[in-house]
This record gives C-alpha cells, sequence and structure tokens, in this order.
C-alpha cells in the first residue's frame, strides 16, 4: 500500500514539475501552433478538393494532392519534434486535452518516419500510464506503427476498403475472438460501429466513383 502511495506522488510531482516548466504565456503559443498545425493535417486528410478534379482529372488531382499533403506532414513533423525536445510528450496536464489531441495527430500521420512514431509511442504509453494523455490515440498509433511495419494490429483502427467499399482491418488482428473488450479497455467503440461508421464515410467521399461501380449505399455490416 506505501508502495503504491509512493508511485501515485512521484507521478504527481512529475506532471507538477513538466507542467511548470510551461509559462501562462509558452503554453498559449503552443496550443495556438498545434492549432494550426491540426488545421493543415486535416485540410489533407480526405480526398482532394472537387476544383482540383475538375481541372486535372482524378487521377492526376490525386497525385497533386498526395505531394501537397506530403509537404504539409514534413512541416507538421519539424514543428513537433521541436516542441518535444524542447517540453516533452505535451499530455494532458500541460496543455489540455484538445491541444494534446492536435499534437498526436501530426505523429500519427507521420508514416514517412516510423522511428519518430515508434520513439512517440513510447513516450505516449508513459503518459496514458500517468493518466496524462489518451488511450484511444495510444491504441490508434501502435495499430498505425504495427501496420507501417506490415505487422498486424491489436485494436483494428487502421483500415482499408474492399472491393464493396466496406472497410476492413489492415494486415489483419492479432486477437479477433478477444478484440471487442481489447477495444473497450483503450475507450474505442464496439469493432462493427466502428467499422461502418468508416464504411460510411468512406462511401460519402467517394460517391461518385462507387456510383460508377454500381454501389448506390454504404454496404453495412450486420
Amino acid at each position: 500500500m506505501k508502495n503504491t502511495v509512493l508511485i501515485i506522488l512521484l507521478f504527481g510531482l512529475i506532471l507538477s514539475c513538466k507542467s511548470d516548466n510551461i509559462s501562462g504565456e509558452e503554453k498559449k503559443q503552443i496550443i495556438s501552433e498545434l492549432n494550426g498545425i491540426n488545421e493543415l493535417d486535416q485540410e489533407y486528410a480526405g480526398i482532394p478538393p472537387q476544383e482540383l478534379i475538375d481541372v486535372y482529372g482524378y487521377k492526376k488531382a490525386w497525385e497533386i494532392f498526395e505531394r501537397q499533403r506530403d509537404s504539409i506532414g514534413l512541416l507538421n513533423q519539424g514543428k513537433i519534434k521541436k516542441l518535444y525536445k524542447k517540453y516533452g510528450y505535451l499530455g494532458h496536464a500541460e496543455i489540455g486535452k484538445k491541444a494534446s489531441s492536435d499534437f498526436w495527430i501530426s505523429i500519427q500521420h507521420a508514416d514517412n518516419d516510423i522511428p519518430f512514431q515508434q520513439e512517440m509511442l513510447s513516450a505516449l504509453k508513459e503518459e496514458v500510464l500517468k493518466n496524462n494523455a489518451s488511450k484511444l490515440e495510444y491504441a490508434m498509433l501502435e495499430d498505425r506503427v504495427n501496420v507501417n511495419m506490415k505487422r498486424k494490429q491489436r485494436f483494428g483502427t487502421q483500415v482499408t476498403y474492399n472491393s464493396y467499399g466496406q472497410a476492413v482491418p489492415k494486415n489483419g488482428l492479432l486477437d479477433s475472438i478477444n478484440i471487442q473488450q481489447i477495444r473497450k479497455d483503450y475507450e474505442l467503440p464496439p469493432l462493427l460501429e466502428y467499422y461502418n461508421g468508416m464504411t460510411t464515410s468512406h462511401f460519402e467521399m467517394n460517391k461518385a466513383n462507387m456510383l460508377k461501380k454500381g454501389i448506390a449505399a454504404p454496404k453495412l455490416y450486420k
């Protein structure tokens, strides 16, 4: 019991010291910068804008869009790396839940730099153990790293789509029998709900092409 209390006190002291290293003005600046990073990331998180497709056609528009997305991703990653070097992993106690999520999103999308993702996964795990970061974000980053390394996923958060436009787990699952409990433990929604949501989003984002294939509505799992 004494050891447990001591560990809790030490964690509290670590969080307090980490937070104290960031002044009020610095915190505002960090949050503002992270908000800008997130906005740029989300601008390129979907599909090419229709006006780009209208001018260049679907294939060429995707090539242009992906080059722009890669450039923005590298820019954002550089900013995140500087923040991490100066402050460590920025969790809830340091900058709040929303800004911490903004910090995480560029790491999640840094598929060009797997060692960086692995380093951040380790740092994020420590913050989760201190209840200073999102379990859900940890689960998504762990799956992302495994997929990037051609491994199966533990949580099934990273998807691809079959010929019907249905979401399926990239590279498969490590434990399909216990997947629902595994997801629940990390605050993830039930697999069926998640995959149907992703299937619907995929259909709406690619509606014109889906209709050309004769798929008039999302094909949901039952």
